[in-house]
């Protein structure tokens, strides 16, 4: 069997996916839950290596969630893929996606993956735990004030303001400890 090589293009609205060598190509909305699937799926088709791009910050959640599950990918550099384009002739962007540019990209460079160490695993597991709890209390509590009146609508709204706080707070460890591992150097 041939190995199998993703390119994964991640954009603020969505998820781009390429498969090599089967052609396979989807498009899914960049949200929680759409990169928890994408990692679920791609785990089940155990690629050689899943390729981004290290070109913002909305590759850094998917790059985790591929690392607590388990998936080896690289995050290569924007200018070693543009070269890249250019020596196989793929610059225009009529002709293929840049999820497809990637997955290309993986199977001729064969960039090497860089596993990240059991600890930040963990680490990056415990907070997008704590993250996961969170999310469905701040759902039922902004429920709860769309009804609530006086003060209890005040302590609802303290809350739903903690909670969102404290979410955004646990998405940007999240973020940070992915910027600082070794698979962003």
């Amino acid at each position: 069997m041939d190995s199998t090589f993703v390119g994964l293009n991640a954009t603020s609205q969505m998820i781009e996916v390429a498969i090599r060598p089967t052609g396979e190509l989807w498009k899914t909305d960049f949200a929680d839950e759409s990169i928890t699937e994408t990692a679920t799926k791609l785990k089940c088709m155990e690629p050689k290596l899943v390729v981004m791009e290290g070109a913002g910050s909305f590759e850094l959640p998917v790059a985790g969630v591929l690392a607590t599950v388990g998936l080896p990918f690289a995050i290569v550099n924007p200018r070693s893929v543009r070269d890249f384009a250019r020596a196989v002739g793929r610059i225009s962007r009529l002709d293929f996606t840049h999820a497809g540019l990637l997955a290309h990209f993986g199977e001729l460079v064969h960039p090497e993956p860089r596993p990240l160490p059991d600890e930040v695993i963990e680490k990056l597991k415990d907070l997008r735990m704590r993250r996961d709890d969170l999310h469905p209390m701040l759902l039922l509590e902004r429920s709860r004030l769309a009804e609530a009146v006086g003060v209890v609508r005040k302590d609802l709204q303290r809350h739903v303001n903690f909670l969102e706080q404290s979410i955004s707070t646990l998405n940007q460890e999240f973020n940070r400890t992915v910027r600082l591992s070794a698979a962003w150097r």
